[in-house]
């Protein structure tokens, strides 16, 4: 199993946590569904397709650098039957970050996504998780081969979690709709390093990117 890496920026980001309601929150990384819908428009794959086209293959990210969270006020217009309400909801955007993006699976599908983009160029061009947060750069990054680890540098479910590894790290836990465990927490490291109970595909780029299948969580792209 091989991998294709991609380097992504964007001025703005903001892929929306699953729960919330009240207040819109983000993940600060894409999850494994939101990568694939990344690829997706670099490939021209109908977002209703991705889970087909996608069947077998892994997703991940990992976060670069960032400029930091920041909350916004967003204006809202709801119409409800004769009735249209107005408000103002506080959202929560990741300003100007940059992300390696990693899709990996059988090494001829692999070199056939990577050899279309590298020969085509972007069908699409993907979004930060909202269309009006548009991408600033894209860079293909090659490839590098899957290997069995503990050491991951980007997300995995709570329940999978042995521990911080690092002395020094920066985190966020939040809920996804995955297939893991009853528990929906995902840890989401901005900085540092978990250990994990067992071994799982990751892809060494600097970091250790952890990649999940798809079929492991609710399409939500």
């Amino acid at each position: 199993m091989k991998a294709a890496i991609v380097s992504i920026s964007f001025y703005e980001a903001f892929f929306k946590v699953h729960y919330t309601k009240g207040f819109r929150l983000t993940y600060p990384l894409p999850l494994p569904t939101s990568v694939a819908g990344i690829f997706g428009s670099m490939l021209g794959v109908d977002r209703e397709d991705l889970k087909v086209e996608f069947k077998d293959l892994y997703f991940g990210a990992a976060l670069k650098n960032y400029d930091g969270i920041i909350v916004e006020n967003e204006t809202f217009i709801q119409y409800k039957g004769a009735k249209v309400e107005k408000g103002v909801v506080r959202a929560q955007v990741i300003n100007h970050p940059s992300y390696l993006l990693v899709m990996a699976g059988g090494d001829a599908k692999i070199n056939q996504y990577y050899n279309f983009l590298e020969g085509r160029g972007l069908v699409y061009l993907p979004y930060g998780g909202q269309n009006d947060f548009f991408v600033e750069d894209i860079s293909l990054m090659g490839f590098s081969d899957v290997v069995e680890g503990v050491l991951v540098g980007n997300y995995a479910p709570q329940d999978m979690v042995e521990r911080i590894e690092s002395k020094e790290a920066v985190l966020s836990i939040l809920p996804v709709m995955h297939n893991y465990s009853e528990n929906p927490n995902f840890y989401f490291m901005l900085e540092g390093t978990l250990r994990l109970k067992r071994p799982v595909k990751t892809v060494e780029k600097g970091v250790n990117i952890a990649v999940f299948p798809l079929e492991m969580f609710k399409l939500v792209c």
